[in-house]
Parts: C-alpha cells; sequence; structure tokens
C-alpha cells in the first residue's frame, strides 16, 4: 500500500499539487494570523489558540489523498494525543461550496468532531492562509507551536502504514 502511495504522490508532485519550497523546520517565524469561519459561522483567529500546539489539515472534497491523511490523523495521530489539551487538531477544508463543505464534514471521510472544523469562507485555495504557506494542492499539513511559531509548512506526509506517521509525531511532541 505504501508503494501505492509514493507512486500517487509522485503523480501529484507531476501536476504540481505539492508545497513550494517549504519554510525550515526550527525558524522562529510568525505563523500567518489566519482568520477562518467554523461550522456555526463564527470567526476562528489564531490568536485564539494560545498556548496551543496547532496541527492544521488542509483538504478538499473528492481529494484521495486527503482521506488517507484524514485516516492516519484519526486512527494513530490524534490518540496519541488525546490526553494532552495543549494539542489542537484544526480540519481547513478548501471547499468553495459551503453545503459542498457541510456534507463532508457529516460523511466523517475528511475530518471529525474531535477536530476544530474551518472553512476558508469560500474562498478555497485562494484564501491568505494558503497563499502565503505557497501551497498549491492537498493534503497538506501545518504545525504551529505555542507561542503561535511556525513548526513546519511541510512536516513528514501522514499516510497510514508509512513511517512518516512516526516522524509526525515526533515532531509534534518535540514542541510539547
Amino acid at each position: 500500500m505504501y508503494k501505492k502511495l509514493r507512486k500517487y504522490i509522485g503523480f501529484c508532485m507531476l501536476l504540481g499539487i505539492t508545497v513550494a519550497p517549504a519554510l525550515a523546520q526550527g525558524d522562529k517565524e510568525k505563523a500567518f494570523p489566519f482568520e477562518l469561519k467554523d461550522t456555526l459561522g463564527q470567526v476562528v483567529k489564531l490568536e485564539d489558540f494560545a498556548g496551543k500546539i496547532l496541527v492544521m489539515d488542509f483538504w478538499f472534497t473528492g481529494c484521495k489523498g486527503c482521506v488517507q491523511v484524514a485516516k492516519a490523523l484519526h486512527d494513530t495521530i490524534m490518540p496519541e494525543f488525546s490526553n494532552d489539551s495543549s494539542v489542537v487538531f484544526i480540519s481547513v477544508s478548501l471547499d468553495i461550496n459551503f453545503l459542498q463543505w457541510k456534507r463532508s464534514l457529516k460523511s466523517g471521510l475528511y475530518t471529525s468532531d474531535k477536530q476544530v472544523n474551518l472553512f476558508t469562507m469560500g474562498m478555497g485555495s485562494t484564501h491568505p492562509l494558503f497563499k502565503y504557506y505557497r501551497y498549491s494542492g492537498a493534503p497538506q499539513m501545518l504545525l504551529i507551536d505555542k507561542e503561535a511559531n511556525l513548526i513546519s509548512s511541510s512536516p513528514p506526509m501522514p499516510f497510514p502504514g508509512s513511517p512518516s506517521i512516526h516522524e509526525f509525531i515526533s515532531l509534534i511532541k518535540k514542541h510539547l
């Protein structure tokens, strides 16, 4: 299965569905001060998570790689931090259609109720947060530390069954 995922990732790279050159890990660059809406239409800001490590997952409806990352998050990564309230998992949909986003939330394929589910207010991949990190497709992951500094804009992509899951977990634990 891991070989299939590597082939899929390679295909995505060929199509340009990857991040631009990543920001270096360990830099003390401030994270982009995002503003997104939650399922109740309330604006959620980076500053609302002061003192928390943020694990942000960017996805869109129909993305098979996004489903795989969500599975790794739900089955392996999130349980590792279930007793640690200083780690917050945030799901950011790049869907443009609000109703499509709501249907995808209910499906449970891309996210769960254990994540903070946010919407780019219909801006999708043109949202300033997504553009700031020079992302050009999904899935994408973003890690932010407790002081709102960037941990990584391109951490190891956690796919089920891949060694990158353990690297991903270690990177979060390193910043606890």
